[in-house]
């Protein structure tokens, strides 16, 4: 027991948003039943002061009514039995006169027959014979909680000539108290029901934020892996590729046989060394570590270089790479970044194109500048085109089987061109080819030009 109470204390230590949930089920409920108590317990006495204020003013206008006329029984019997049939919240009704100087008193008009010409000497009446303003007692019994007030009868020379007893019910503010109180119940009923929803959805959002703490910390994992190995297989790379560059400098006479084996081996170094060097530059890009220095680029001057580089590859497929009609102007980009881009589509191009040709050119179509790469390759059908731009994706058929590739060239170049305020779109038809284009926003005019 005690262990499981240290465990439960080193969770919420752990996982203070815990105590929120406790704190939301226990003190929104017992805030909300203290409230509406202190509210009902303030309007019943309200009731019960307005009550008694009613009753008070009651007899008043029944002394009003039979001032003078104590002497009539038949007048006050007749007036107490009118006054019982009309209100039904005047229990009973009684006049009394004093004997013995107000230390006993005998009915003589009442809303209960058997007491008429009764004495008595409660200690009610006694004391109301002596006090004007009279006496008012909160009581209850079978019939619910009244007041019993007792008033001096004063007649029309304001001389004392008997008592008014008058019991006055508080079954309709009772009842309605009780409603409110019902109500109230309900109210906290569904108020701890909502409470309990707001817990459950709340301890359902912890475990998805702890979900999400723990896939962040597996992504993080993944990503120092991934730049740990990346960074690790560069080494051997670079020394089997020196071993290679070493073997091509010493002039060996090598067998056919043996040619072919280093052409496979440098074949295979360089397809690895590409998916190194994509797998660094995704997790990278994925850790937003990557620096862009956006400033004005002139792509009269940077596409050009970028055709270039690439123009070998082409001549090696009997390719015509083209360049095309490049418009003045300037772009707001990361000149190195954008270039990476640039060479990526023409690479592909290239690649994915058997024969024909590979056309680039540059021009500005509102407030973007637009770089298309066509090419009259294998071309692209729409459902590849739906997830062309995904991480690992790569078109796959009987044209492209051969081809190699990571399927992480276009996903880094849609996510530069994303990061740089600019985007990448795809037009293509199986058989046909593809139109790539890269669109960046214009330069920024300094203030001198502006």
């Amino acid at each position: 027991m005690k262990n499981l109470l240290l465990s439960g204390v080193d969770f919420v230590r752990e996982n203070p948003r815990i105590l929120y949930s406790f704190v939301l089920l226990v003190f929104v409920p017992a805030a909300f039943f203290f409230n509406t108590y202190s509210l009902i317990s303030g309007m019943e006495r309200d009731i019960d002061r307005i009550t008694q204020r009613k009753a008070v003013l009651a007899e008043k206008i029944i002394n009003s009514l039979i001032s003078g006329k104590t002497g009539d029984k038949v007048f006050l019997q007749a007036t107490i039995d009118g006054i019982i049939a009309d209100n039904d919240e005047v229990l009973s009704l009684a006049i009394l006169e004093s004997e013995n100087e107000g230390s006993r008193f005998r009915v003589v008009a009442s809303s209960e027959p058997e007491t008429i010409d009764q004495v008595t000497d409660n200690i009610q009446y006694i004391l109301s014979w002596n006090r004007s303003e009279g006496i008012a007692l909160l009581d209850s019994g079978s019939s619910g909680r009244f007041w019993r007030i007792t008033r001096q009868l004063v007649d029309p020379d304001g001389n004392r000539s008997g008592l008014i007893a008058m019991t006055f019910s508080l079954r309709d503010s009772d009842a309605l108290i009780e409603r409110t109180v019902n109500r109230s119940y309900l109210v906290l009923i569904a108020t701890v029901i909502v409470v309990l929803l707001l817990v459950s959805n709340q301890a359902r959002l912890f475990g998805y934020v702890l979900t999400l703490n723990k896939l962040k910390e597996v992504d993080e994992m993944k990503d120092n892996l991934v730049s740990m190995a990346s960074h690790e297989l560069r080494s051997p790379l670079a020394a089997i590729r020196g071993y290679l560059e070493l073997l091509e400098d010493k002039h060996i006479d090598f067998d056919d046989e043996a040619k072919h084996y280093l052409e496979n081996i440098a074949h295979s170094v360089d397809r690895l060394n590409a998916l190194v060097s994509d797998m660094l530059e995704v997790s990278r890009l994925e850790g937003n570590r990557i620096p862009l220095t956006l400033t004005n680029v002139d792509p009269q001057s940077l596409i050009p270089q970028s055709v270039e580089e690439l123009r070998s590859q082409a001549i090696q497929k009997g390719l015509n790479l083209t360049l095309l009609d490049v418009e003045a102007a300037t772009v707001y980009a990361d000149a190195e970044r954008m270039k990476e881009i640039l060479i990526n589509l023409i690479g592909n191009a290239i690649k994915y194109t058997a024969e024909g040709s590979v056309d680039v050119s540059g021009q500005v179509k509102g407030d973007r500048y637009l770089v298309t790469v066509a090419d009259t390759g294998f071309g692209i059908s729409a459902e590849d085109q739906k997830r062309l731009f995904q991480k690992f994706s790569r078109i796959q058929n009987k044209d492209t089987q051969k081809i190699t590739g990571t399927g992480l060239g276009l996903w880094i170049t849609f996510e530069l061109a994303r990061r740089m305020n600019g985007t990448i779109t795809v037009e293509s038809i199986e058989g046909v080819g593809s139109h790539f284009t890269l669109h960046l926003p214009l330069g920024k005019k300094s203030e001198k030009q502006a």
